[in-house]
C-alpha cells in the first residue's frame, strides 16, 4: 500500500509496481472512483486491440497519490520524427473526471505536448462509472485516433512555417495571454528560441518556437497536459490553422 499525504502537491514519478499499490477509496452510493492502474490497463487493451504497440509508460501523482496523470508512449513509426501518446488522468478526491487526451513526444528531445480536448470517460466517477467505463472508452478512442491524424498535419505545418523574429515575439506574448506560460518564463523560452540546443531546432519556424516552449514547460511536468493543449490553441489561432 502507497501512503496517501494530501498536504504534498509536487508531483512524484512511481514505477508500475508503485502505481498497483495506491490505495483506492471505498465507493459510496453516489461516487466511485477507479483505481489508476486499472485505468492505465483499460486504456492499453484499446491500443493493442487496435493494433498499437506501447514503448514506454511514465506514471506521476500529486497530492499524495489522490491524482494521477500519465502517459503511454507509442513504438517510432519510420518517417516520423516523434512518437504518438496517450494522455490518462484520473482522481481519488473527486477533483475531476477520467478522462484521455492525445499527445506526442518529439524524439530528439522527449518534449511532450498534448493536443484536442480531454475525452471524458465518467463524469466524476458516478457510481455506474465501472458499467459504463467500455463503452466510453470505445467512443472515445475513434476521436483519439482523428486527434492523432490532425496533430500529424498540424506539426508538418508547424515544420514548414518559416517565421521572423517579430513573428515569434508576437507568438510568445499570445501565449502568455492564453496561460500556456506565465510571464516570469517568457525570458527562458527566448533563450531556448534563439540558442536551441539541438541542430533540428536551429531553422526559424514554429516547430523550433514550439520547442522552446515545451522544453522550458518540462520544469512542471504535471501542468504539461493543459499548458500544451493552450499554447496549441494559441498557436493555431495565430496561425488560422483552425
Amino acid at each position: 500500500m502507497v501512503a496517501i499525504n494530501t498536504e504534498n502537491t509536487r508531483p512524484v514519478t512511481l514505477d508500475r509496481t508503485q502505481l498497483e499499490l495506491i490505495q483506492t477509496p471505498q465507493p459510496t452510493l453516489t461516487w466511485s472512483p477507479i483505481p489508476h492502474h486499472h485505468l492505465v490497463d483499460k486504456v492499453q487493451d484499446r491500443l493493442q486491440q487496435q493494433g498499437l504497440r506501447v514503448q514506454t509508460a511514465r506514471h506521476t501523482v500529486t497530492h499524495g497519490t489522490n491524482r494521477y496523470f500519465g502517459t503511454l508512449e507509442l513504438m517510432p513509426e519510420p518517417g516520423r520524427e516523434y512518437r504518438r501518446m496517450v494522455g490518462i488522468r484520473n482522481s481519488h478526491d473527486k477533483k475531476f473526471s477520467a478522462s484521455i487526451v492525445a499527445g506526442a513526444r518529439v524524439i530528439v528531445c522527449s518534449n511532450g505536448m498534448f493536443v484536442g480536448e480531454e475525452l471524458c470517460l465518467a463524469r466524476k466517477h458516478t457510481s455506474r462509472v465501472h458499467e459504463d467505463l467500455d463503452d466510453r472508452l470505445d467512443e472515445s478512442f475513434s476521436r483519439l485516433l482523428t486527434e492523432w491524424t490532425t496533430n500529424d498535419r498540424r506539426i508538418m505545418m508547424y515544420r514548414e512555417k518559416r517565421i521572423s523574429d517579430t513573428e515569434a515575439h508576437d507568438l510568445v506574448v499570445l501565449a502568455v495571454d492564453a496561460e500556456a506560460i506565465p510571464a516570469s518564463s517568457i525570458p527562458k523560452v527566448l533563450r531556448e528560441y534563439r540558442e536551441p540546443f539541438l541542430p533540428d531546432f536551429h531553422p526559424r519556424t514554429v516547430w523550433s518556437l514550439h520547442n522552446a516552449f515545451t522544453e522550458v514547460m518540462k520544469e512542471k511536468p504535471h501542468l504539461i497536459p493543459e499548458r500544451t493543449r493552450r499554447l496549441q490553441h494559441s498557436f493555431d489561432s495565430a496561425l488560422g490553422l483552425n
